[in-house]
């Protein structure tokens, strides 16, 4: 585990004089932003696997797969299990697994059992907690696997034959707020298609992917899909993007390309969130999207002649509901392609993965990023950044991250390789888990971190839209009661730099009350309607001066 560049004694000192100079000025701001840059630990060093799909799931479990044809993985099915597939490109009958369920709490995994390949495939929760996952490649391209969760060892991947019409691999899964899922692309599908199936036609074309294709290369694989709170679907793919009304089948606005035209879609890979979504009783919602990093125009194909360009340091972050929306570009500290952003419960965006040249794809990356980036968006623009501490393992190609609710970020994968490959090669084959733990968790700030008592969605009870809600919580110091907040994160299905279904919102504060010693109510309004909010689990946590509580799972319906 890396430690924070300056010892420890000098940053408690350092932490206990800003805490006397903020107390000193006329603004309540009694802590800026914790400082040392967050703390690694190595969880796992291996499970058997890569992590290159992660979803984490309402019990605190997490659904990891590969593909089946990486080849036999270091982790056996249990009971003698094997998988006997005929048409399995690589090992017809093979008794290891290329699934896990990772267990958060107890920090153990067991094997599971996928049936067809699930390789570079999507996901999505739907409302009841299950994961509906769809497509893959070669057997796997049409299939939809349903993982249900539970507290033992009985569940597993159950497979629901050809549920797809379209081959959907290198696709995007988006939950609608009806609870369907719309999946978007692939492959040489410039259409999109839902799931479940009603009686409406099946597959649905889409010319925008088509029109973003670059020949040869593509640069619109895996698509950035955010649903709006009109309803409408953002979809960003190359360097460009449409607002697309899923119902009608219909454009409802053309955005201009980010400046300079460079594409940020696979192989190119670059990032994306959806900004966290505040106000949200106001009659228009401002929603923002952030795309980070990605490829120069040209660097796929000057990787197959062995020139590795230096990834994209640049980020691009617009306003989607102006009635004249423009790209505003930043710069990030590192360049960086394959990164991962994730949505931290403060309301700020991890930046992490990658590489710093190079292009996904079989061997394709070099000069792995090893320092994350912290992102505050409602910064002064030009100190929005801040370089987090290094990891010692490269996650290049096939790396994931997704948000944990206690307010860890999970780290996993890394297999630029068409196999398992662990020795002789630049980047070996990454079985390890490790956390990355924002500069929020440092103990020096436990006296200001909330802890959830209880809740009016507390025990099982579901909350509705539009609703009061009433979060009890404690803190040992004193609080600033204008600096509290209350936010829910869903979940991401996470996967080649992209975390599906992935939102913020930010519930706000309308009122706090003191209840007792350290004892506070805070009264919140919940979110007016699906499109802000599609059913489902949430994470709940109340923020003080920046600083998050440990999330509390509600349901939304």
């Amino acid at each position: 585990m890396s430690q924070p560049s300056m010892p420890r004694y000098t940053s408690i000192i350092f932490f206990l004089f800003l805490q006397l100079f903020f107390a000193a000025q006329p603004c309540h701001r009694t802590v800026t932003y914790a400082a040392g840059g967050g703390l690694w630990q190595l969880l796992q060093n291996s499970i058997g696997i890569t992590a290159m799909h992660m979803q984490l799931l309402s019990n605190d479990r997490v659904v990891i797969y590969d593909r089946t044809d990486f080849g036999r993985s270091n982790l056996s099915l249990p009971d003698g299990k094997c998988r006997n597939d005929s048409s399995e490109l690589v090992i017809k009958y093979d008794c290891t697994a290329h699934s896990v369920e990772y267990d958060v709490l107890a920090n153990r995994f067991r094997p599971l059992m996928v049936q067809s390949d699930v390789w570079c495939s999507s996901g999505a929760v739907v409302p009841d907690g299950r994961l509906i996952q769809t497509g893959g490649f070669n057997d796997g391209e049409r299939k939809v696997r349903i993982f249900s969760p539970c507290n033992g060892a009985d569940c597993d991947w159950e497979e629901v034959g050809d549920g797809l019409k379209a081959k959907r691999w290198y696709a995007t899964s988006h939950i609608l707020p009806d609870g369907r899922q719309i999946i978007i692309g692939g492959r040489r599908q410039f259409n999109y298609e839902f799931y479940p199936k009603s009686s409406a036609p099946n597959v649905y074309s889409l010319p925008f992917l088509m029109e973003t294709n670059d020949r040869g290369i593509e640069n619109n694989l895996y698509p950035f899909v955010f649903l709006n709170g009109d309803g409408n679907l953002f979809i960003f793919a190359n360097n460009r993007a449409i607002l697309f009304d899923h119902k009608t089948n219909k454009v409802v606005k053309t955005y201009p390309a980010i400046p300079g035209g460079d594409p940020r879609s696979y192989p190119s890979t670059g990032s994306a969130v959806l900004l966290p979504l505040k106000n949200l009783q106001a009659s228009t919602i401002e929603a923002e999207v952030l795309v980070c990093g990605g490829a120069p125009k040209g660097s796929f194909a000057k990787v197959e002649n062995g020139t590795f360009v230096q990834a994209l340091d640049t980020c691009a972050r617009i306003k989607i509901n102006d009635p004249n929306p423009r790209w505003v570009m930043e710069t990030m500290p590192t360049a960086r392609v394959m990164g991962d952003m994730t949505l931290l419960p403060n309301g700020n965006v991890l930046i992490i993965n990658g590489a710093g040249a190079g292009t996904a794809g079989w061997e394709k990356g070099r000069d792995p990023v090893l320092n994350p980036v912290l992102y505050r968006p409602d910064d002064a623009s030009g100190s929005r950044f801040e370089l987090q501490n290094p990891s010692t393992i490269p996650r290049m190609y096939h790396s994931t991250a997704i948000l944990l609710r206690d307010g860890r970020v999970l780290v996993g994968g890394s297999n630029p390789h068409i196999g398992y490959e662990f020795t002789g090669v630049l980047f070996p084959t990454e079985l390890s888990l490790e956390a990355f733990s924002p500069s929020y968790l440092d103990p020096n700030f436990d006296d200001l971190r909330p802890t959830i008592v209880s809740s009016s969605a507390s025990e099982g009870k579901n909350i509705g839209y539009g609703q009061k809600l009433l979060v009890r919580f404690k803190v040992t110091s004193k609080i600033v009661t204008d600096m509290v907040s209350v936010t829910m994160v869903a979940p991401a299905f996470n996967t080649h730099s992209f975390s599906m279904n992935h939102r913020l919102l930010v519930l706000g504060n309308e009122k706090v009350t003191v209840v007792g010693t350290s004892i506070y109510d805070i009264q919140v309004m919940t979110p007016p309607s699906g499109d802000l909010a599609p059913s489902g689990h949430y994470m709940l946590y109340v923020v003080h001066q920046e600083i998050p509580s440990e999330g509390l799972w509600v349901k939304i319906l």
